[in-house]
């Protein structure tokens, strides 16, 4: 059952971005609410700065239930338990909200913001390319291990590498060689992609400079290149590849994407692929830095390899390297919150949620339940190793769950296990290390790591 909401809470702190005068507990259909608001911008400041000291903080003092602003009006239910993530299975809640405003804008029409038979069409005709046999018979992983170690190799010997450009070019990079994308072009990608992401920024207005604006004129840039990448695709008529394989998959009905599916998807796929594999990478980056043993330990198994993995098959050879990659992630999932919208009322945790309500699953705090992983914030791989039973829907929490299980799950389990086994291969026997300190957390538009981040790698 809930803790039971205390009378009188204990006054956030201000380092948490609330305001230390708000001492009573204002109630929201019958849910206590964070209090420390600001105007119009709500809690979206204080989870910018600090989102995880701020879920911990709300759910010691108020209960593993209560509202948040998330700006302009937006207010959501943070249920900050395990059983939440049923959310991403239940019938009673949906995904479709996710076609209004900025994020409307940003995943259109794309597989992520659909529920039912839209999203089992779109759903069905693009999973089989991304499962381990159609990334083999794609070659992917071979293009994956070429430009990984490519990429790490020039990092070799050199100083001041502002990790998180460097991680997002080479993620980048990956999804656009997968596709065709000439290798001249990803700067000007990265920097519209970097661009688009404004659109997840909740402001409203369009005045030529400010987010939205910059973010719409972004997205109509990358549509653009990506019709016509399309239409050369389907003029050449190939089948080697991602993305002649997606233009020939089907769904159960044989049915074919259109155009109009393969632009958003498109879009959304570069999205996901690139800004979540990127700040993983980064973050694998500061941990090594910082922990010798764990270092060492990835090293021996890089280099008692003959070569990085070039299939998924070959990920089995790779225990130590995918267990820093899985406690990485754990620690600094690029979404740290996702939600669903209630369909109907219905009852969660012996309370009614209403009908329109939106139910926030924080990621973050899940991915470090005490009860699930002991010492929740040290960083230990060998917490995934010498495992007897599968990983459960919790534990892969990260990528989602449900019909939204993250589509590109195996190609980031490939990716990311490369490049760790890259970097053991290719670094100094000292491994990276950091010019200023383990970096901050930044939380919008997604957890990354400070951008001033550097490293040495010589």
């Amino acid at each position: 059952m809930p803790t039971p909401t205390p009378a009188s809470p204990p006054v956030f702190s201000l380092r948490r971005g609330f305001n230390p005068l708000a001492r009573r507990v204002a109630q929201r259909d019958g849910f206590p609410v964070v209090p420390g608001a600001f105007p119009v911008l709500g809690h979206m400041p204080a989870n910018a700065v600090d989102m995880l000291g701020l879920m911990r903080d709300a759910e010691r003092a108020l209960g593993p239930m209560f509202y948040m602003n998330l700006g302009f009006g937006q207010w959501n239910l943070v249920y900050a338990k395990p059983d939440a993530f049923a959310l991403f299975k239940n019938k009673l809640t949906t995904s479709e909200y996710m076609r209004e405003g900025g994020s409307g804008v940003l995943f259109g029409e794309g597989v992520i913001v659909h529920d039912g038979a839209r999203h089992r069409h779109l759903r069905a005709a693009m999973n089989g390319p991304f499962q381990p046999r159609g990334l083999e018979a794609a070659q992917v992983g071979a293009i994956v291990a070429d430009l990984v170690e490519r990429r790490v190799s020039a990092w070799v010997g050199r100083r001041d590498v502002r990790v998180l450009a460097e991680t997002r070019e080479l993620a980048l990079e990956v999804m656009f060689r997968l596709v065709g994308v000439d290798e001249s072009e990803t700067a000007a990608w990265r920097h519209q992609y970097e661009e688009l992401l404004l659109l997840i920024v909740n402001l409203p207005s369009e005045l030529p400079g400010l987010p939205r604006s910059r973010g719409l004129r972004a997205r109509r840039w990358i549509d653009e290149r990506l019709g016509a990448m399309i239409a050369r695709a389907r003029a050449a008529g190939g089948e080697d590849g991602l993305l002649p394989a997606l233009l020939h998959s089907r769904d159960e009905a044989g049915a074919a994407l259109s155009d109009e599916d393969l632009i958003d998807n498109l879009r959304l796929i570069f999205l996901a692929g690139h800004e979540t594999s990127a700040t993983t990478m980064a973050w694998m980056v500061a941990h090594l830095a910082e922990e010798p043993e764990v270092w060492h330990k990835l090293r021996a198994e890089a280099l008692a390899a003959s070569d990085l993995p070039r299939s998924p098959r070959d990920l089995r050879q790779f225990p130590y390297a995918e267990a820093v990659f899985r406690e990485t992630l754990r620690l600094h999932p690029p979404v740290a919150a996702d939600a669903r919208r209630a369909l109907v009322d219905f009852e969660l945790d012996g309370r009614t949620v209403r009908k329109g309500t939106m139910v926030t699953i924080p990621i973050l705090t899940l991915s470090r339940d005490p009860a699930q992983y002991p010492e929740p914030d040290t960083f230990r791989p060998e917490r995934w190793l010498d495992r007897q039973e599968a990983l459960s829907p919790l534990e892969l929490v990260q990528f989602g769950g449900g019909p939204h299980f993250c589509l590109g799950y195996h190609l980031a389990w490939m990716e990311i296990v490369a490049f760790a086994t890259a970097l053991g291969r290719a670094l100094p026997a000292l491994g990276p290390r950091l010019q200023n300190g383990f970096p901050a957390p930044r939380y919008i538009p997604l957890l990354h790591p400070s951008a001033s981040m550097k490293a040495r790698f010589d």
